[in-house]
């Protein structure tokens, strides 16, 4: 999981500004405060590595965000020299080893096309708790040269484990191609890496899941409409909505028959994804049916009903909302142990009731392993999301809510939440306009 990201010279951020994340994250304030920024330094791994698995290049447009060139993603107070810093801090504590560790990647223009960055040098850092056995820890910095080709870097030997921990083979002056690797690190037959320094960078267990960019779920707050027909399409090596949820439909079709973790299922009938997302679709809205028909030809249809009869509609004649969930309940329901999952503006469309039962839905996501980032304006949700600690759905130190000011030298504040709900520190116009709005209207 990552437990914290820190963003230099990227967009409204100059100065490093550190981001404490939970295993679910409400991230909240005034607009044009850096929230969506935040989630583009992890949308753009994700993006880049889709598109080229091998690539040392961060791709500023893609099937994420398109942010355009290299001049509109760098802080506009940046010197043309300075690097652009993503770090990311990790900790994966279901591995024998309790491993943490961050790391941190220096981004830079590219002459020959400011549409992408160059992956300049990586930084890494792991240590494992187990220091009663081994001193493990490592620190090693790796430079991308000029030609893209290969990685090279300053520890001089890697030891790598060939079956058990004492058994090793030395591979000196290692370099590796590279940005998969970079995230992979090594061959996947290979479990870890030990350096000179008698320390270990987790590969396959902590550091491969803890980041694992690819992985990562997204629903945009930019979702498409009702559709009377959606085109069939083939699923990706990652199947997924898609970020408008252009892709719903079809993984709902050809996934139907898929089991849901039991934690998340509803009711007594069948745990598969058709019936489970139905459900859920239910219980948010207070009546839901859902049907998409075999089809032999290439398109596909997708049927609601609001109530339990035997009518289907379609999605245009039951309202925007039935539409706007759809793709964050199949995310949410699709999701694995150790992915992440990104929503905005959840609120879209819903009823403050609807909203109140979507966050529920969210707070068990997270708890069943998969990482949630939320972004919304709505005190319904954060609302949920309080009424889901004191439900103990999750529990308070998992929640980490990073509300975003008007304040340059202290951008983004963490707001903690008490096991029972409550929130004591409530700064300036946080969720408090109801507040203001009752003081105006009633004098108080």
């Amino acid at each position: 999981m990552i437990n914290q990201i820190e963003i230099e010279n990227f967009k409204c951020f100059k100065n490093r500004v550190s981001f404490p994340l939970g295993k679910l994250t409400l991230l909240t304030g005034i607009n044009g405060r850096g929230k969506s920024t935040l989630l583009q330094s992890l949308l753009l791994m994700r993006q880049s590595i889709e598109h080229n698995s091998t690539t040392t290049q961060v791709l500023f447009n893609g099937n994420c965000v398109n942010l355009n060139s290299f001049d509109d993603i760098r802080n506009r107070n940046t010197l043309q020299s300075e690097a652009v810093i993503f770090k990311y801090h990790y900790d994966f504590f279901g591995d024998p080893l309790k491993s943490n560790g961050y790391i941190e990647f220096s981004l830079s223009r590219t002459l020959e096309d400011d549409m992408i960055a160059q992956v300049s040098q990586i930084t890494l850092f792991s240590k494992s708790e187990l220091a009663d056995k081994v001193d493990i820890s490592i620190g090693s910095i790796f430079s991308i040269p000029d030609n893209n080709k290969t990685l090279s870097h300053n520890v001089e030997r890697i030891y790598y484990p060939v079956h058990e921990p004492d058994e090793w083979f030395t591979y000196k002056n290692s370099e590796e191609k590279i940005l998969t690797k970079l995230i992979n690190l090594l061959p996947s037959n290979f479990n870890y890496v030990y350096a000179e320094t008698g320390g270990v960078l987790p590969y396959d267990s902590p550091f491969k899941e803890a980041l694992n960019f690819y992985h990562i779920h997204y629903v945009s707050a930019d979702r498409i409409g009702p559709k009377d027909f959606y085109p069939k399409s083939t699923l990706g090596k990652f199947p997924n909505v898609g970020a408008r949820g252009e892709f719903t439909t079809n993984v709902l079709y050809k996934k139907q028959g898929d089991l849901v973790d039991d934690r998340l299922c509803l009711g007594e009938d069948a745990k598969t994804l058709i019936t489970q997302t139905e459900t859920w679709l239910s219980k948010i809205f207070g009546g839901a049916k859902l049907e998409i028909p075999s089809s032999q030809s290439s398109i596909l249809e997708l049927l609601f009903n609001t109530s339990a009869s035997k009518d289907r509609f379609k999605p245009a004649n039951v309202g925007f909302g039935f539409h706007s969930v759809l793709p964050i309940i199949v995310s949410g329901l699709i999701a694995k142990e150790g992915e992440i999952l990104i929503v905005e503006n959840p609120e879209i469309h819903l009823h403050p009731r609807a909203q109140s039962e979507l966050t529920k839905f969210l707070a068990k996501v997270s708890s069943c392993g998969v990482q949630v980032l939320v972004e919304s304006h709505s005190d319904h949700i954060l609302n949920g999301l309080r009424i889901a600690v004191l439900d103990k759905i999750i529990d308070s130190e998992d929640l980490s809510i990073l509300y975003f000011q008007n304040d340059l030298d202290n951008p983004v504040v963490q707001i903690p939440v008490q096991s029972d709900g409550g929130i004591e520190e409530w700064p300036d116009d946080f969720f408090d306009q109801t507040t203001k709005d009752f003081d105006r209207l009633f004098g108080i």
